[in-house]
């Protein structure tokens, strides 16, 4: 019995030593690992006129020539000129300053596009050591990082103003302006709801791509910021996100634009469409609301009115606000309308705009 308790003892300590050895062997293959994933791919010895000296490659990667064939040539005569340029200008800056330099290149070894990253320090009075990694997986995960940045970014400018993507990436809390001068748009399709409900879907979402496309054209050359659409209503802005002292002109010239554009489209037997159009000019708040889903949009009783111009405009025609006219009336054509109720503010006078003067 005693025999068979040693046996047993003699055996579990036995395979505690392996388990320990196992342990030991795994942590020193990961060390070597580690190593190796260290050390440069190339170890060049170069002359400071550009003659190859030594050349050892510390990995298993396919070079351009050998290296019995590399020693005592110069660079120039082994590699392309402006990867050799660059090589000759490192080794004679490290040299002369007594300070590692560093640049990168690109080079075509085995088939394939490779980026390279270069160390150069002083080895002796006329030579130096330039180690060399192939940093192109990580040049390809940088690129691939960077490209997904930029598909983010650019799904941020299709929903916000570049100003305020551009605050969005240097504060994490919210954003919200007043303006004291801008000039707010409102226009509507008029009878598109009516007409819309006798056609297919995909026919109304595509005629309203097209009609919405040309007007965000149109805001993009008159330096003009969309708020948003709701439905067939379209909502534009000048002076905001950036002040400008020509905002009421720019926006003027776009209902312009927008009611001659409209005419071109149509839908089957209907005549050509038509807008009723709004604007007013006055101070606004504008901010990024929302967590999840963002949107940039404006407050304030300039929206209200620029709203309330558009509801009671007549089709065809561009009514404008007080305040608009007074800032618009020596460069453009205006037929008074007289003074009508609007919604919350009782009487108020208004204008038809009717083009530039001559």
């Amino acid at each position: 019995m005693g025999d068979s308790a040693d046996e047993l003892d003699s055996l579990t300590q036995e395979l505690l030593r392996l388990r320990s050895e196992r342990a030991e062997h795994q942590a020193e293959a990961l060390r070597l690992r580690a190593l190796l994933a260290a050390v440069p791919d190339l170890i060049i010895r170069i002359h400071r006129d550009g003659t190859y000296l030594d050349f050892v490659g510390a990995k298993d990667i396919p070079v351009l020539i050998p290296r019995e064939e590399r020693i005592g040539k110069r660079v120039a005569e082994v590699l392309p000129p402006d990867i050799a340029a660059a090589y000759q200008q490192a080794t004679t800056a490290a040299l002369d300053s007594q300070k590692t330099q560093t640049f990168g290149y690109q080079l075509h070894v085995g088939g394939r596009l490779g980026h390279y990253e270069a160390r150069v320090v002083c080895s002796g009075p006329d030579e130096v050591i330039m180690v060399v990694r192939d940093v192109t997986t990580r040049h390809l995960a940088e690129e691939a990082l960077r490209l997904e940045k930029e598909g983010a970014e650019q799904i941020l400018l299709n929903i916000l103003p570049r100003a305020i993507v551009e605050e969005l990436k240097r504060s994490s809390g919210s954003i919200s302006h007043r303006f004291d001068a801008a000039t707010v748009l409102f226009a509507d399709i008029v009878g598109f709801t009516a007409a819309a409900s006798t056609l297919p879907p995909a026919e109304v979402v595509a005629t309203l791509n097209d009609i919405f496309s040309a007007f965000d054209a149109i805001a993009d050359r008159h330096g003009l910021e969309k708020i948003k659409t709701i439905g067939d209503a379209y909502m534009v802005v000048g002076g905001v996100p950036l002040p400008s002292p020509h905002h009421a002109e720019a926006v003027a010239d776009m209902a312009l634009a927008m009611a001659a554009e409209v005419r071109h489209f149509a839908f089957p037997g209907l005549p050509p469409l038509t807008l009723r159009i709004g604007i007013c000019t006055g101070p606004v708040v504008a901010g990024v609301i929302g967590f999840r889903k963002f949107v940039y949009d404006l407050w304030g009783d300039t929206v209200n009115v620029a709203s309330r111009m558009e509801s009671s405009s007549e089709p065809g025609r561009i009514q404008v606000a007080q305040s608009t006219y007074d800032r618009l009336h020596e460069h453009f054509r205006f037929t008074p309308r007289g003074k009508i109720p609007i919604k919350g503010k009782g009487l108020l006078p208004t204008y038809f705009l009717e083009g530039r003067k001559p």
